[in-house]
């Protein structure tokens, strides 16, 4: 398995599109190979959903072949179960802005049971996300703010070494592909949840 991570911050526009031509050069695909393309469809970043899922798209539209759509704190809850095969529930959980962040309870049967929603973290809203029995694991660079109130709850560990990963998206990906489950790539939208947090400029005096 090949794989490029990329850390450019707001600069997927120029390197997205290179480095796709870099990694399928270096495993000897051409792009009409390509059967089907999988993407992370959200929440996360503004931008990077933006330009990630627009690129996939036109990919996809050109070589008239499916998307496969895989929410982000989907593939994040399957790589828990993954990694900690003994787990009762996975609480992965993306950094929105300040307190805040994007997450989801999962079964161990994937079944998503607390629907992908923005959360302020406190004691409250941990006490509504976590079940009382049953090992809960938490992931994603969201997981980092729970830190000083992980101790309270006993029966949940923070696995911060699950980040959000294009390798996170294979296996979901294929049980997608393999119950046909594709996503047009004319009506695909991603999930941004929140609209874009634009700063204005200031005006010069």
């Amino acid at each position: 398995m090949n794989c490029i991570e990329l850390d450019e911050g707001m600069n997927h526009t120029a390197v997205l599109a290179p480095t796709i031509q870099q990694l399928l050069k270096g495993v000897s695909i051409k792009v009409s190979d390509l059967g089907a393309i999988s993407v992370s469809s959200g929440p996360g970043s503004y931008t990077g959903l933006r330009v990630g899922c627009a690129t996939a798209k036109a990919m996809a539209y050109s070589l008239n072949i499916p998307i496969l759509a895989i929410p982000t704190l989907t593939s994040l809850a399957d790589a828990v179960f993954v990694k900690f095969p003994e787990a009762e529930w996975a609480l992965p959980m993306l950094d929105a802005r300040r307190n805040e962040v994007y997450t989801s309870l999962f079964d161990r049967n994937m079944k998503q049971v607390v629907p992908v929603s923005s959360v302020i973290l406190d004691e409250e809203s941990l006490m509504d996300l976590i079940p009382e029995t049953g090992k809960v694991v938490s992931c994603g660079d969201g997981a980092f703010k729970l830190k000083n109130m992980a101790a309270r709850f006993p029966n949940l560990i923070l696995s911060l070494e699950i980040q959000s990963s294009a390798t996170h998206l294979i296996m979901p990906a294929l049980r997608k592909l393999s119950t046909g489950e594709f996503s047009d790539p004319m009506n695909f939208v991603p999930n941004y949840l929140k609209p874009p947090n634009i700063t204005q400029q200031r005006k010069l005096l």
